[in-house]
């Protein structure tokens, strides 16, 4: 594995560490408010991941939004 090889997938997995800890932000925010709507929070969730999985995939030279054929039905812009 070559430099930039690394660099790329450290880029990847620091972007996918950083997605996952704004979900779980948001759902910590979720636990501790008890009047906001799961759905909401769900959805907002889902972006979360989404984004930061296109982002990984786009690192890695993948198509972004690609999905591996999964649907985004739910994702905001």
């Amino acid at each position: 594995m070559n430099e930039g090889e690394r660099d790329r997938l450290r880029r990847a997995v620091e972007r996918l560490m950083i997605g996952q800890r704004e979900a779980l932000g948001v759902i910590d925010r979720e636990v501790e408010d008890q009047e906001s709507s799961a759905q909401e929070t769900l959805a907002e969730v889902q972006d979360i991941l989404s984004g930061a999985y296109d982002d990984a995939r786009t690192i890695l030279g993948g198509e972004e939004g690609e999905h591996d054929g999964r649907e985004q039905a739910g994702r905001r812009t």
